[in-house]
Order: C-alpha cells, then sequence, then structure tokens
C-alpha cells in the first residue's frame, strides 16, 4: 500500500509539471527562434564592394575637407615603431617622415637603404602617391619591405597624411 501512494505522489508531481509547463507556453505564447540567425540593422552598408574605397576615384579638390590634423596625430601612432617623424630625426626600419610630402620617393639616397621595389617605383611623395600606399602598401609598391597592412578608412588616410604634411617647415600646398 505505501508503494502505492509513493508511486502516485510521483506521478502526480510530474503530471503537475507538465502542466504549470503547457499552461505557461500558452499564456506567453514562446516564439520558435531559428538557431544561428543574426539580425543586421542596415544590412546593405556590409555590401563590400558598394563601401571598398577606391584610391583612383579620389577627387584631390574635396578629399581633405574633413581631415583631422589630430586625429592623424593619432593614427600615426601605428607608424612609431618602424619610422619617426621629428626633424633631423634617425631612421629606424623605415626612413625618417618628416618633410616627406613633395620629396622624391628614395630621398634619403645612402642615408637609408630603400627596397629595390620603392627605388624602380621612382617618383615624388605627392598626395596621389601617399593615398595610394597608405590604403594598401604591398599593392601600391610591390615587393615592399614595409610590414604595414593599411588603412582601409578614406577619413583615417586624408587625416594622416594631413599629419604628414604638418611636419614641414614649408608643407606642400594642398591640391585644388
Amino acid at each position: 500500500m505505501e508503494f502505492n501512494k509513493l508511486f502516485a505522489s510521483v506521478l502526480l508531481f510530474g503530471i503537475t509539471i507538465l502542466s504549470v509547463s503547457n499552461i505557461v507556453d500558452v499564456l506567453y505564447h514562446p516564439k520558435e527562434v531559428a538557431h544561428y540567425q543574426y539580425v543586421v540593422a542596415n544590412a546593405e552598408t556590409l555590401d563590400p564592394q558598394k563601401n571598398k574605397f577606391d584610391p583612383a576615384t579620389v577627387d584631390m579638390a574635396t578629399f581633405f575637407k574633413d581631415a583631422n590634423l589630430e586625429e592623424g596625430k593619432k593614427l600615426s601612432k601605428k607608424c612609431v615603431a618602424c619610422h619617426t617623424f621629428e626633424k633631423g630625426g634617425h631612421n629606424k626600419v623605415g626612413p625618417n617622415l618628416w618633410d616627406i610630402l613633395g620629396k622624391n620617393k628614395a630621398h634619403l639616397g645612402d642615408a637609408f637603404k630603400y627596397s629595390k621595389a620603392l627605388l624602380e617605383k621612382g617618383g615624388t611623395w605627392d598626395y596621389s602617391s601617399m593615398i595610394y600606399l597608405l590604403y594598401k602598401p604591398s599593392s601600391y609598391i610591390k615587393g615592399t619591405k614595409m610590414s604595414f597592412a593599411g588603412l582601409s578608412n578614406p577619413q583615417d588616410i586624408a587625416s594622416l597624411i594631413m599629419y604628414l604634411r604638418s611636419l614641414s617647415d614649408s608643407p606642400v600646398p594642398l591640391p585644388e
């Protein structure tokens, strides 16, 4: 007789738990959520082709209008492992960047060992070449020793170039 009472109480407890669970489900209407789904607001802005920066399409007259010199100075901290910025500064793994804009690409001559790729590239560090270099150094100068991956944000590129421009006794005029 005791066994029947024990069995009945366990059975009643189980039925009660199931009933309460079903009543709660009916009252609150739980929504089924599919696994591994992510809701992304403004998904159209995530299209990599739509938002990809192309240095070839830069309008030089307007590219620097929102550049921020202080932001450029902050961004230059990514460069200090390899470069110095002060006038007369020493070369590190990379050359000193004081007064770089408007100079020949290998302007330090024998004072710095440039990569063969940069020497073959030739030309001057004008605004256009700096945009290409800062966007993706390995694409601009194939075979460069520069290990920096580049900046993908055009605003960051403009700000860093404005900071580099300020590192001169007579800064190169802005493009018009």
